[in-house]
């Protein structure tokens, strides 16, 4: 039963990850004085990303569904890596000179790190509930 699960793309669950994620990850952000005015930017910031996402999930989903820890571990990894990158190269090194995008970039990353585990989760607690049945 759970080959044939994993055959399916979980499209709800990423979708549920997504938005679970952008939600609790902004949370810190909203006891500051920049809360909602930065979650709309971040929002427009993370639709192309989430979008080139998506479309790489529904290509290899079978390989993601049946090691969701592994995929969410590299996305996770190769989208700190993008933020660093463009940290560094939007600022020029330095906190001073910070740019906009930059700054929505940078504030993404925890809402990254909770999407990504919460589809890992997610995946996992479905497995399981199928092989109970």
């Amino acid at each position: 039963m759970n080959d044939s699960f994993l055959r399916e793309p979980q499209v709800e669950l990423f979708f549920q990850a997504y938005f679970i994620g952008l939600t609790l990850g902004h949370l810190p952000f909203f006891f500051d004085g920049i809360g909602f005015i930065a979650f709309m930017p971040k929002f427009i910031v993370s639709l192309p990303i989430v979008f080139v996402l998506f479309v790489f999930y529904r290509v290899n989903y079978i390989e993601i569904n049946s090691r969701p820890f592994l995929w969410s571990s590299i996305i996770f990894i190769v989208i700190l890596l993008l933020i660093v990158a463009a940290f560094l190269l939007l600022s020029g090194g330095s906190i001073q000179r910070l740019t906009l995008l930059a700054f929505f970039l940078i504030i993404s990353l925890p809402s990254v790190l909770v999407a990504c585990i919460y589809f890992t989760v997610m995946i996992r607690l479905r497995l399981r509930g199928k092989a109970i049945r």
